[in-house]
Order: C-alpha cells, then sequence, then structure tokens
C-alpha cells in the first residue's frame, strides 16, 4: 500500500478580514483587514459581516434536511468556549460527522482556558468550505479572519503570558497577521466580538469519496483505510485559533509577513528559521528542542504543521500513533494530541487548565 500523502489542510484559505468589533471593544494595534486566499497571497477586503455560506434555514423544505442549529461547546473551569456554525451542507453528512466535530472542540475547550471568556465562532462544512469546494487532495481546510499588526503588538501581548524574545534575528520590522480568534486570547479584541454569522473563520472536511478510505467517526484510534474525523478537526480548528505560519515568505505592499506562531520556530538556540524549510519549536528561545516543523518548501503543506511527509514518526512528537497536527496523513493509526500539540497551542495566548497541564 502506497501513502495517500494527504494534506490535512492547505496555507490555509485564512480568509483573513477583520471582524467588526463589539461596542465598547478595543482595537489594540491591529490594523489593516486582509484576505489570505488558498496560495497564502494576501489581499484587502472591505469590512463585511462573516457569516455563514447558506446557513440559513429559510430555504429549507419539508423534503430537504435541515441545517443544524450551531453548537455551543464548553467545558466547567474553562474560559474559552467554541461556537460551531453549521454550514447548510452538513444537513447532507454522514451520521455521526456532527458529533465528531463536537468531539473536537470539547477536547480544545477542555485542555485550554483564556484570561477572559473567549468565544471561537467556526463555521463547518461538509464537502465544502466557505461556499467553495476543497483541493482534491485535503482531509481538511479552514480559513481565517484576522488582522496586521507588527512585531511590538504581538511580542508585549505574548510577554504577558511570560514568552521572552531575544533571538539574533527576530523580524522586528516585518509585519505579522494574527487570525482574530487569536487576537481574542491575546486580549487584542474583545474575547466576546463576533456571533454565529460574523465568524471567526471557517473550517471545512472532505467526504472521502472515490478515495478507497473512509472516516472513523467515534474514535481517534483508526484500521485499515480510515481516518479519524475527530483528529483532523483538532487539527483545523487550532488553525483558526492560531496554529498557523507564513515566515516572511508572503510579502504584502512589499513587507515580509509573519505569524506568531514564527517567533516560535527555530533552527538553532537563539537563531529563529525564518523559513519553509522546517524547523522545530521552541517556547524558550530554542533550548529546548521539541516537535519538527513540516519542510513546506520541499513536501508541500503547511510550514505550521509537523514534518511527517516519509514517515508518522517523523514528527518526533509520539512514540507510537499518528500526531493530529502532522502535516500529512495516513490511515489505521491512533491519533492523540501529543505534549508537543498541548504546548504548541499554549503559545499562542491561551491557557493550559489543569487537565490539559496534566497531559503536557
Amino acid at each position: 500500500m502506497t501513502f495517500p500523502f494527504l494534506d490535512h489542510s492547505y496555507l490555509d484559505g485564512h480568509g483573513a478580514g477583520v471582524l467588526p468589533l463589539s461596542s465598547g471593544s478595543a482595537n489594540h494595534g491591529l490594523g489593516q483587514e486582509l484576505l489570505m486566499n488558498d496560495s497564502g497571497a494576501l489581499s484587502p477586503v472591505s469590512l463585511i459581516s462573516h457569516g455563514p455560506f447558506g446557513s440559513s434555514n429559510s430555504h429549507t423544505t419539508s423534503s430537504a434536511p435541515a441545517t443544524p442549529a450551531p453548537t455551543l461547546v464548553s467545558a466547567t473551569g474553562s474560559k474559552l468556549e467554541i461556537e460551531l456554525v453549521w454550514d447548510k451542507s452538513v444537513a447532507n453528512a454522514p451520521s455521526g460527522f456532527t458529533s465528531a466535530v463536537i468531539a473536537a472542540a470539547q477536547t480544545l475547550v477542555s485542555d485550554y482556558t483564556a484570561s477572559s471568556t473567549d468565544i471561537v465562532y467556526i463555521n463547518v462544512g461538509w464537502s465544502e468550505i466557505a461556499g467553495s469546494s476543497l483541493s482534491p487532495s485535503a482531509l481538511g481546510e479552514s480559513e481565517s479572519y484576522g488582522y496586521l499588526t507588527n512585531y511590538s503588538t504581538v511580542t508585549h501581548a505574548l510577554a504577558n503570558d511570560g514568552y521572552t524574545f531575544t533571538a539574533s534575528n527576530e523580524p522586528t520590522n516585518g509585519q505579522f497577521f494574527v487570525t482574530s480568534a487569536e487576537a481574542k486570547a491575546l486580549g487584542l479584541i474583545s474575547g466576546t466580538s463576533g456571533s454565529t454569522t460574523s465568524v471567526d473563520g471557517y473550517i471545512g472536511f472532505s467526504t472521502l469519496s472515490g478515495t478507497g478510505y473512509s472516516w472513523n467517526y467515534s474514535s481517534m484510534s483508526t484500521s485499515g483505510t480510515q481516518f479519524s474525523l475527530q483528529a483532523v478537526a483538532e487539527h483545523e480548528i487550532t488553525e483558526v485559533m492560531g496554529r498557523v505560519a507564513m515566515e516572511g515568505t508572503v510579502t504584502y505592499n512589499g513587507v515580509k509577513t509573519y505569524t506568531p506562531l514564527d517567533l516560535f520556530n527555530y533552527s538553532s538556540p537563539n537563531v529563529l528559521s525564518l523559513s519553509a524549510n522546517g524547523g522545530y519549536f521552541s517556547a524558550n528561545g530554542g533550548v529546548t528542542h521539541e516537535g519538527n516543523f513540516n519542510n513546506a518548501a520541499k513536501y508541500g503543506g503547511d510550514i505550521a504543521d509537523w514534518a511527517s511527509y516519509s514517515s508518522v514518526s517523523q514528527a518526533g512528537t509520539l512514540s507510537s500513533g499518528e500526531d493530529p497536527f502532522n502535516a500529512f496523513a495516513w490511515p489505521g493509526y491512533k491519533n492523540t494530541l501529543s505534549a508537543d500539540d498541548l504546548l504548541e497551542v499554549a503559545a499562542l495566548g491561551y491557557h493550559l487548565t489543569s487537565a490539559g497541564a496534566a497531559l503536557a
């Protein structure tokens, strides 16, 4: 059997734009709203309502399946909530699809919390994302609204969580793209801004029709030709939360553009990678070598994902099984969030709950 090399997502549609701020909320150091397409190109967009494409039931007939109502996922002791806004395409999804996505969101809100109430609004599609078809080779894709800001704003916000930045090649003159969900976690916008009709981002999943593979909707473990839908949903949801990278490979208005995660991608101690050639995650200036990032320049896929082109274990984040944050996936493996996964998302402005800290 040959590996399918189905990519969880591409860099990433992140249809980046800016959420309308709620009344009285602050916009701390955030500027231009942008749209990032599937190829990573940036373009300006007007201030619009970021609602689900076609999620309204206004045209539902007695013979057509109804679109599920939005699902708010929360956990006792966590101030992070995820509101899943089901696109009308989900009405045609198989039984078990919504419960698998909900389980993924439940895992994340159980492992993470926020300084204040943060609600992440995500539109969920089946066989589509934001009204468009998925790439033929993708298990899932994500798109995110967000903001352009600068190095000072990002590092000041992350300093509130105890992170310091002293690498010899910090991109102080570049600009940074921050997803709106991460902007909430960093305290740059109100954590309660947005709504079910003004979402933070979109995720979509392949039907796998005609590929010879299928989804496991009930477990993180798979067998034979199955992939875990919950694992891929964890992958895509965390991208909307900010687990994305640009590494200056994209320029906008002639300025190299980065993301907060790029400040945790090292090539050696005190030296940031600042490339799509891979590197390793470190939350302490490159001293501790955590998961290896994907060499997107060589293999394709996302810079922010773990390396996994030739081997499931290449990422070095699990001793057995497959990591949900890998760039490429294979069927038949157990999928479990690793300690590196938990620490990586925690570096983006989120805080581990006691349950998450115990796993990390």
